[in-house]
C-alpha cells in the first residue's frame, strides 16, 4: 500500500504508482491501475501502466478500459489483463 504520506507529488504525477511498482518489484508496464479520477488515469498513463477507469466513460475517456463499476468486470476481462 502506498498512500499520500509517502509521496511528494500529487496525481496526475505518477509518483504514487511508480513507488508501488518499485515496491512490488515490477516494471510499470506490468502494472494495472483501477482508478475513479481523471488525475489518477492520467498518472497511470504517464507511468506506462494499464489504466482501468471505474465510473463515467465520458469523464474517464483517457483510460484504456472503462467500467461503470466493479460489478461489470468479468472473469474474461481479468484473464485478458493477466495476459498483457
Amino acid at each position: 500500500i502506498v498512500d499520500g504520506t509517502q509521496v511528494s507529488k500529487a496525481k496526475p504525477d505518477p509518483e504514487v504508482f511508480l513507488i508501488a511498482a518499485r515496491d512490488l518489484k515490477l516494471p510499470p508496464e506490468q502494472c494495472i491501475v483501477f482508478e475513479d479520477a481523471i488525475a489518477g488515469i492520467e498518472a497511470a498513463n504517464i507511468a506506462g501502466m494499464t489504466s482501468v477507469g471505474i465510473g463515467d466513460k465520458d469523464v474517464l475517456s483517457d483510460a484504456r478500459y472503462v467500467f461503470k463499476d466493479f460489478t461489470e468486470i468479468d472473469l474474461d476481462f481479468i484473464k485478458e489483463l493477466a495476459e498483457l
